[in-house]
């Protein structure tokens, strides 16, 4: 129960841990030479200039994502903070109305273990940087949780349409709600309801993109990520260092235990840790995906260890028991940030200047790029210049998939008599000897180092 004096931590709290969230994001408000984020802020600016996914270039993802970033392009322009706050925010504000409702079921402390392992979490931190759509994806899933708590289906299933509709990771969910309305028979009249939501949404959106693009929405959603190659780093490498970084998200939910039990708790649990075996199943297997069931993690998390304190007794040793659940989170968090703070640090693109002032200088406005996912959009973003065959998405899996050959690609860039500049970071596929073949006719023009890769700028036009 909430004591008299512990309700006046009720807003405070809530306004510290968001201010804090929000100050970690501002050491992200930085260009990057690493993931797909400058993809997506060109395929905005594409969008806003009258092209249309789909239909004129590669979206790999259901709409929403990208639609959303469309809508902060057209308001603020390529605005670096503006466009990275569609990661973090909707999580933010996601989490608000859970965390009010610990307080309404007088679990204070539960609300504010939830706000320290959700939001201060290394992983989580990480992930709400880039706007690649599995956070607003997460955010959705939020909403979709906090209305099966609050036993409202139609919502609970509208929100679970929206986070799939984002991203085709937010399905698993769904089974969630729906086994725990079959398996209580005074809740079974919820699952109509539930799955109505869901296809209002998800039924709706996929249903009217398949009559528009057909095969040009059905290929890169949905048949592209069963084609994609596995990684050649082995699955539990990767699950191995994600939560050797992330303890308490991982760990906490396990006190769940020794904690007091109910159905929605149970089912909040098996949906963190059937996510956890999914995610096992995926190759390749991204970290980012792990962002989905962090939430169910924090929220499980949060009430085991509250449960956990609350079963102590006398009262003295229920106050140490809280001091020291307190100071283990606080131990976490500050590791958490330092790391965080750390990794923002070292991951900017730390020759952006130099490379767009040579892209700029050395081009004329109606000269064309073409070259590597990571940089030639922001580059091409940050000198006014335009991508050649509007071929945005570059990322090696759609070769190595089949779902475009590069020789083909090739073939199209050497007829474009626009095409100025070729823009490579070294990497496994750009430096194979398929790749380096066709790039040999040209002559690199500047070398940049950074800290992950060089970047080779490779003239296409070069001055007799």
């Amino acid at each position: 129960m909430n004591k008299p004096r512990l309700i006046y931590l009720k807003w405070p709290a809530l306004l510290l841990a968001a201010a804090g969230f929000l100050w970690l994001k501002r050491q992200g408000f930085q260009f990057t030479a690493g993931g797909d984020e400058n993809t997506y802020y060109y395929m905005a600016r594409l969008m806003t200039e009258g092209r249309i996914f789909y239909r004129d270039f590669f979206y790999a993802h259901p709409p929403l994502n990208l639609l959303v970033l469309t809508l902060v392009y057209r308001v603020f322009g390529f605005h670096l903070a503006a466009l990275k706050l569609t990661a973090s925010l909707p999580v933010l504000i996601a989490a608000v109305p859970l965390y009010l409702r610990f307080w309404r079921k007088n679990r204070g402390w539960s609300g504010i273990f939830f706000l320290a392992i959700l939001l201060f979490g290394y992983e989580l931190l990480k992930v709400t940087n880039p706007p690649f759509g599995v956070s607003l994806s997460a955010a959705f899933l939020m909403f979709s949780l906090y209305f099966f708590l609050e036993e409202r289906p139609l919502a609970t299933g509208f929100s679970w349409g929206l986070a799939s509709v984002t991203g085709l990771y937010a399905l698993p969910w769904g089974a969630v709600p729906a086994v725990f309305y079959l398996l209580n028979p005074e809740r079974r009249r919820s699952l109509p309801g539930f799955l109505l939501g869901f296809l209002l949404v998800f039924g709706t959106v996929n249903g009217l993109a398949l009559l528009f693009f057909g095969a040009r929405y059905s290929t890169p959603v949905y048949l592209y990520h069963l084609l994609k190659p596995p990684s050649p780093e082995p699955v539990s490498d990767i699950y191995i260092r994600t939560v050797r970084r992330n303890l308490p998200v991982f760990f906490l939910p396990f006190l769940y235990a020794w904690a007091p039990r109910t159905p929605k708790r149970t089912a909040v649990f098996a949906a963190g840790f059937g996510y956890l075996v999914i995610l096992a199943a995926l190759n390749p297997l991204f970290t980012q995906y792990f962002m989905l069931p962090i939430p169910f993690l924090a929220w499980i998390g949060a009430v085991s260890l509250a449960g956990t304190v609350r079963s102590f007794s006398p009262a003295g040793r229920r106050a140490a028991a809280l001091g020291a659940a307190l100071l283990l989170l606080a131990a976490f968090t500050r590791d958490n940030v330092a790391r965080y703070i750390e990794r923002e640090r070292i991951i900017g693109f730390q020759t952006w200047e130099e490379c767009r002032d040579f892209v700029r200088e050395n081009s004329a406005p109606g000269d064309l790029l073409f070259g590597q996912v990571t940089v030639t959009p922001l580059l091409a973003l940050l000198t006014g210049r335009e991508i050649a065959l509007d071929m945005v998405d570059t990322n090696h899996m759609r070769f190595r998939s089949g779902l475009a050959d590069f020789d083909r690609v090739m073939d199209e860039l050497e007829a474009e008599e626009r095409l100025k500049f070729i823009i490579v970071q070294e990497s496994r596929f750009w430096n194979s000897a398929e790749v380096q073949s066709r790039l040999a006719r040209y002559r690199p023009a500047a070398v940049f180092a950074e800290p992950r890769a060089r970047i080779v700028i490779y003239d296409c036009r070069p001055e007799p």
